[in-house]
């Protein structure tokens, strides 16, 4: 009888086998299933049916990527296969067998922006196991959210499942058909999934496009012509809006010209359309006021606008005498003291020439003009131009003046007069756009009392020369200081260095200060202040000195202990008693054996300790030493005057050396304790 094999796994089982020994799937679902590649001991295998976007469930199981059948994971304790332990199957692959059959009962949604939307689908789980199904959006767009119930399913069994498709709040959403794929996903092993479409219909909201016109009053003085615009608001609808312009007036003279003559204004914005028209003037010296109406239609009917028109003309002249007009009417200068303007002489009202000359009168008096030509022919019906030139004093840096002035063209019985004014500006001094620095701004000189820093003149934001004179002073005025240079004059734009040499003294021994130099940069008029932070350190020598005194202290009171004669008279003390008794009874035995000798050794010895010293910090030790070997050396003579019979030796010798080792030694030991 051929062996059975697993529907789930495709992994041979005995015959009578009701369970995968390999993945624990229950057998009894398709008795005597055929084997892979043999015959079966009972009827064929059913086939799946097939799923929207699941495709056909093939009768073999697919392999894994190492060639193997599929590995579903260990059955739990109802005998239901457990979560699979092959790695999830990619959006891009295949369905796996045993992916669940889905139908979409509604293909097409509208979601609102307050009305979120049901889709609902009938999903089937065709495999022999428990199964859940999770939903997701392949590609899901920011503003939609899809809320999902908990799917579980027996085996072979189907269940409706309503989805929840809603609008995420936030910016507006654009009208739009928008086709989205459901994937539904098993739980116990993702390559089983089923992949659906559904079209969402987002539907158009909002108000119509609202209309405005800018300006809502237009003043036309002896012209024809004038411009306004129209604005389109569509900030409040969700779709894009297409209107046709056409503009009228109730008497039918005026001619629109509209930049489009059709506009579609995008969802949530604006759009703006620039009109020009032509309108006839009124009668010389009448005025007329018109009302334009504009209509953007579109699928609704017209939108209007209307804007108010009012004309006016000026009388017909009879023989109008010659004007004069000066172009520009206002002119400005900027760090300059003269400029040039055109002088229109219109005699376009007059039926002969005109010879006029022109001058120019300013109520200060503190202008002058010059007119090229001077005195000319205005011809009739036109208007002849002269060039002119005036020219004043700048005003101080800074600050600006305006000087009115006219030019009067005469022809010797009337005058015709043009107003102008000269507006006249001049920028600020340099200095007080300009910028000092001080490179470094803290200066660490040690234990110096000399150093240099540089000052930098920074006229980069200035538009004229700069010329300043450096100079600097201390907080305390102990600082000494040289600068070159000590003028500096800088282009505009640029920066200037100067370099400043300066003398510090010390502060007191052993402690560290700092000074404050500030430098100043004057252009006789304002200044201009930077400062250095100058850091010092007085070194204290007290200490050093004071080692040297011990080194010499400890050297003489060894030279005192240890004359040349101590290593010839000397005998070696003996250690017998008899003998010991018999040099006491003799004084010179007694002083040179046990008292000298030793005392010698002892010096020597209290001289190294104090040349020990040397490596404490406060020079205890040195002092200490001294203070013993003067006691000591003292004892001795103390000694020698107490005992009778006792004669002067070397020792005696050297005790004014030792005592003066001592003495320099205790000083060197206070210096080297007084660090402050």
């Amino acid at each position: 009888m051929a062996d059975r094999s697993c529907w789930n796994c495709g992994a041979m089982n005995a015959p009578d086998a009701r369970w995968c020994t390999n993945c624990n799937s229950y057998l009894g679902w398709d008795t005597e299933a055929p084997a892979s590649g043999g015959s079966g001991s009972g009827g064929a295998t059913p086939s799946p049916p097939t799923g929207a976007g699941g495709g056909t469930e093939p009768p073999e199981p697919a392999p894994t990527p190492d060639g193997g059948g599929e590995s579903p994971g260990p059955a739990d304790g109802d005998g239901e296969a457990g979560p699979s332990d092959a790695a999830a199957a990619t959006d891009d692959a295949a369905p796996a067998p045993g992916s669940p059959i889905v139908t979409v009962a509604t293909p097409e949604v509208t979601v609102a922006r307050d009305e979120p939307a049901t889709v609902e689908l009938a999903i089937e789980n065709p495999t022999k196991v428990v199964d859940g199904y999770d939903v997701r959006i392949l590609d899901r767009p920011d503003w939609v959210d899809l809320v999902s119930p908990e799917v579980h399913l027996m085996p072979g069994a189907s269940d409706d499942v309503a989805l929840s498709l809603a609008m995420r709040p936030g910016p507006m959403v654009v009208a739009q058909r928008l086709e989205l794929s459901l994937r539904i996903s098993s739980q116990e092993d993702a390559r089983r999934y089923a992949v659906v479409g559904l079209v969402v219909h987002v539907p158009p909201y909002g108000p119509r496009v609202g209309v405005t016109a800018s300006p809502a009053m237009i003043r036309l003085d002896d012209v024809g012509e004038g411009a306004f615009t129209l604005h389109f608001d569509n900030r409040s609808a969700n779709h894009p809006q297409r209107l046709a312009l056409a503009g009228n007036d109730p008497e039918d003279v005026v001619d629109f010209r509209f930049s489009a003559s059709t506009v579609e204004v995008q969802a949530g914005s604006t759009a703006d359309v620039h009109v020009e028209f032509t309108a006839p003037q009124p009668p010389p010296g009448q005025q007329r006021n018109r009302q334009l109406a504009v209509a953007a239609t579109d699928d609704e009917g017209p939108i209007a606008a209307t804007i108010t028109l009012v004309q006016s003309t000026t009388a017909a002249p009879v023989d109008e005498p010659i004007t004069v007009q000066v172009t520009p009417s206002t002119i400005r200068l900027e760090d300059a003291h003269d400029a040039e303007f055109d002088v229109l002489i219109d005699n376009r009202g007059g039926h002969s020439g005109v010879i006029v000359g022109l001058t120019g009168v300013d109520p200060e008096q503190r202008l002058s003009f010059a007119f090229i030509p001077a005195r000319f022919v205005a011809a009739p019906g036109k208007i002849t131009q002269a060039r002119g030139l005036v020219r004043a004093d700048p005003p101080p840096p800074g600050s600006q003046a305006t000087h009115p002035f006219t030019v009067v063209a005469s022809d010797g019985t009337t005058d015709a007069s043009g107003q102008a004014q000269l507006e006249m500006t001049s920028s600020a001094a340099a200095i007080a756009t300009a910028e000092l620095h001080a490179n470094p701004e803290r200066l660490d000189l040690g234990h110096h009392r000399q150093g240099q820093f540089t000052v930098e003149v920074d006229n980069r934001r200035g538009v004229r020369p700069l010329n300043v004179a450096i100079s600097g002073r201390s907080d305390d005025g102990a600082v000494r200081a040289t600068f070159a240079p000590a003028v500096v004059v800088v282009a505009p734009g640029a920066i200037g260095y100067s370099r400043v040499s300066f003398t510090s003294p010390h502060p007191p021994a052993g402690q560290q200060g700092t000074r404050r130099f500030h430098v100043t940069a004057s252009d006789g008029s304002q200044d201009l202040d930077a400062s250095v932070e100058i850091a010092q350190t007085r070194p204290n020598h007290r200490p050093a000195v004071g080692r040297w005194l011990i080194v010499l202290g400890a050297l003489l009171v060894i030279i005192g202990a240890l004359p040349l004669p101590w290593f010839v008279s000397i005998p070696v003390p003996t250690l017998n008693p008899f003998d010991i008794a018999s040099n006491i009874s003799q004084a010179s035995s007694l002083q040179a054996e046990f008292v000298e000798g030793p005392l010698r050794i002892l010096l020597v010895a209290l001289g190294v300790m104090m040349l020990l010293g040397i490596a404490g910090k406060e020079g205890g030790l040195t002092r200490k030493t001294a203070v013993l070997v003067v006691l000591f050396s003292a004892g001795y003579l103390v000694f020698l005057f107490v005992t009778p019979g006792l004669a002067a030796s070397d020792l005696d010798i050297g005790l004014p050396l030792i005592w003066i080792g001592a003495a320099i030694g205790y000083a060197g030991g206070i210096l080297v304790r007084m660090r402050d």
